[in-house]
């Protein structure tokens, strides 16, 4: 899955005014590109909003996916339900084939009885794209602007299907991501990191422990992911990209983080 990422800043700084009397936007806006390997699964993290209020799926991938009339090839988005851990699989239909097909007016995802779909996937969120039977890669486009806050994550028990708010590729325990999750001396506990490999379709999991943990059980200097081995992983992760944070023990944590640009 390769993923680029272009960004404009539209104004850097507030109250600049020529003396044309222009006004200029703070937003930085801009659009990714990722790559979907043929007949193959990309997980995508959504990182810019569209401004609309909902980043509706339907509205977030609506350039580069694969439309059949036949109900072939269509590209296949899998949304992640994280209290059943089981996925609803919807279809791409292009406005002419939803037409066709199932009386659709909007091009954008329908189940298989032909019911639109446009599921909210805000920043921070994610889903798996499938390119089925197509042996060429697909290049779909995000756009959006650059979401600017204080982000707070709620992870609950179980499996949590995540990505960084914002296209940046940074330390996930590092002080920017500032991911600080349930550490556990006797590795029972440990909240687990889930990443996809869009060639194997397989996960790497990783174990999160914080300093004093692991300079205990593995003679680690830093709080973060450890294979079962004691091998840190330092995880920055590319654009665009997505992971599972598995929270074993029961509650809710919170991950908070904040980016400014």
């Amino acid at each position: 899955m390769r993923k680029t990422l272009l960004m404009t800043a539209a104004a850097l700084a507030a109250g600049i005014i020529s003396t044309q009397a222009q006004v200029y936007s703070q937003n930085i806006v801009g659009y990714i590109n990722v790559s979907v390997g043929g007949n193959g699964y990309a997980l995508i993290g959504h990182q810019l909003d569209l401004g609309d209020g909902t980043n509706g799926i339907s509205n977030v991938f609506a350039t580069g996916l694969a439309s059949d009339v036949n109900d072939v090839t269509n590209s296949q988005i899998l949304l992640f339900n994280p209290v059943t851990s089981q996925y609803q699989t919807l279809f791409y239909f292009n406005a002419a084939d939803a037409a066709t097909d199932w009386g659709g007016t909007s091009a954008g995802f329908y189940d298989q009885g032909g019911t639109f779909y446009n599921t909210p996937l805000p920043p921070g969120k994610a889903a798996f794209i499938y390119n089925p039977a197509n042996a060429n890669p697909l290049t779909v486009t995000m756009t959006g602007t650059v979401p600017q806050a204080t982000n707070i994550y709620t992870i609950s028990q179980g499996y949590n299907l995540l990505s960084l708010t914002d296209p940046v590729v940074t330390n996930l325990c590092g002080s920017l991501a500032n991911f600080t999750g349930t550490s556990d001396v006797n590795d029972v506990n440990n909240d687990q990191i889930l990443l996809f490999n869009p060639v194997t379709s397989q996960y790497q999991t990783l174990f999160y422990f914080n300093a004093s943990d692991a300079a205990t059980d593995w003679g680690g200097t830093s709080a973060g992911f450890y294979d079962q081995g004691g091998t840190f992983y330092p995880i920055s992760q590319p654009v665009a990209s997505a992971f599972f944070i598995n929270h074993i023990v029961a509650g809710t944590e919170t991950w908070t983080n904040t980016f400014s640009f």
